[in-house]
């Protein structure tokens, strides 16, 4: 039976459980031996704030409004970026990760945006290959920008290994 849901924005008072989600949903690295994940910080506040006052973090929501994850975009050298995805562990496989995609998307294109990247784990599942199967390409690496090198550095410095990782853009 399929589990309802609805995306609206996020509400200020709900970015500490969108903190909550990211660290949920990070348990599942687990799976892939990935350990270090689980140590990482969830997105910041001052990114969710910011991000939160441009109209630009949605949460999916179940039937009595609890959040079940989350979407949010950010720009990345003028570019939008998915800066963060999560859903809850138990409510995997419903469609609601991709929906938050699609939702991205659209606002992307509302902002006059061509394209939105992302940054994932290469060979995890739910990462990378379920990004490719929603119509997101691998960047290549002698195809980034000042802006995108300096996005892997950062991701390098918050102990993300740089092998493991790609980045990911699809049309709008």
């Amino acid at each position: 039976m399929p589990h309802p849901y609805a995306i609206r924005l996020a509400r200020r008072s709900e970015l500490r459980t969108v903190q909550q989600i990211e660290n949920m949903a990070d348990l599942v690295f687990r799976r892939v031996a990935m350990p270090w994940v689980l140590a990482m910080q969830p997105a910041p506040l001052p990114v969710l704030q910011e991000a939160y006052r441009r109209g630009w973090l949605w949460v999916a929501v179940d039937g009595i409004n609890r959040p079940l994850g989350f979407a949010l975009l950010t720009t990345v050298d003028g570019e939008a970026y998915l800066h963060q995805l999560s859903v809850l562990p138990r409510t995997a496989g419903r469609g609601i990760g991709s929906a938050l995609i699609e939702n991205a998307c659209d606002a992307a294109r509302a902002a006059d945006h061509r394209t939105l990247l992302l940054s994932t784990y290469d060979g995890v599942p739910w990462n990378a290959p379920f990004y490719a199967r929603r119509g997101f390409g691998i960047v290549p690496p002698g195809a980034y920008t000042r802006a995108l090198r300096g996005l892997r550095q950062e991701e390098i410095r918050l102990g993300h290994p740089a092998w493991r990782r790609v980045l990911m853009r699809r049309a709008v």
